[in-house]
């Protein structure tokens, strides 16, 4: 019981160590970061300061980290981050354009090209938002949640506060609001 705890005091310790470094890129006002870190602690119910809650935040979530590099730029500090706080291999963000307030839930086997994605997205598990074979990637509005498993495919506008169903496929523009599912998804609502 004692080394238990030791050792969750030691892993504290490093990880406050190793987030000095990062605290000097949050007071760069990183306004997209920042609203991405204050949803994770809405929808997680974490406590504590903006340093703990980062040192929270990069030690315990892979897809929170995943969401920091991508929102970091320059190459040496991009790759410096990465050996002390892996992102997860199997969650891909490659979108021009990603709002702040973004929360990946379960991001395994996640794939995001979308040409932009609003503010406050809600995104799980196993989703594929990407192309057809031609034509651009999707636009995904505000306030949008994928759930698992879902598919949102080619040249495609997903209005605000729409909800993707699990396992649907949408490949047809998705009025605001809309609650989509199925394949091919249609609205539910």
């Amino acid at each position: 019981m004692r080394y238990s705890n030791i050792k969750n005091r030691i892993r504290l310790f490093f990880s406050v160590l190793r987030i000095i470094i990062i605290v000097p890129w949050i007071q760069r006002k990183n306004v997209k970061l920042n609203m991405d870190i204050k949803r994770w602690k809405e929808l997680l119910s974490l406590e504590g300061g903006a340093f703990l809650l980062l040192a929270q935040l990069m030690s315990k979530y892979p897809e929170f980290r995943n969401i920091y590099i991508y929102r970091c730029s320059g190459r040496f500090y991009t790759r410096w981050v990465k050996l002390f706080y892996p992102p997860m291999k199997t969650l891909y963000l490659e979108t021009d354009e990603i709002g702040g307030g973004l929360f990946i839930q379960h991001g395994f086997a996640t794939m995001v090209a979308a040409t932009s994605i609003g503010e406050n997205c809600w995104i799980n598990q196993q989703v594929t938002v990407g192309y057809t074979g031609h034509g651009r990637p999707p636009i995904i509005g505000n306030n949008v949640m994928i759930t698992c498993g879902a598919k949102v495919l080619g040249p495609i506008t997903v209005g605000d506060n729409a909800v993707i169903g699990a396992n649907a496929c949408v490949i047809r523009d998705v009025e605001p609001g809309a609650v989509m599912g199925g394949v091919p998804a249609k609205r539910l609502n």
